[in-house]
């Protein structure tokens, strides 16, 4: 059973620029540059969380996919397991997460590196701009 809900072209081998939370607004923002040096940026509302690790000076990023909820539960289970006692990702139990994630629509996206930053973001909507 494949857990690729899609794919986002037009950031294979992209820079990361800068990337900022706004937790009062929900969203997560992340600018990035083309080999040939044309800005990408990334907009993500309805921001529930994130979890970047291996974060550098140069991040450069091999993809983003969309995975189905499962799959997120399913990839991160260890990870969850022992941050969601903390408050990680915003709930206390991976059953009221689960929950939470149905009711509000969040949809999971998943960063993979090339170099550097990879991780995933729990938004409800994603926003690609391109020149």
């Amino acid at each position: 059973m494949s857990t690729l809900i899609c794919s986002f072209d037009g950031l294979h081998d992209n820079r990361v620029l800068r990337y900022c939370a706004d937790f009062e607004a929900h969203t997560l923002y992340m600018d990035t540059q083309t080999e040939a040096g044309e800005k990408v940026s990334v907009r993500f509302a309805g921001l529930l969380a994130h979890w970047f690790e291996n974060v550098i000076q140069d991040n450069i990023l091999f993809g983003m996919d969309e995975i189905t909820v499962d799959g997120f539960f399913q990839q991160y289970k260890d990870l969850l397991g022992g941050t969601i006692s903390y408050g990680f990702p915003a709930c206390c139990s991976i059953e009221e997460l689960r929950k939470r994630m149905e009711r509000e629509h969040i949809r999971v996206f998943v960063i993979d590196s090339s170099l550097g930053l990879c991780g995933f973001v729990l938004a409800q909507e994603v926003e690609l701009q391109c020149p």
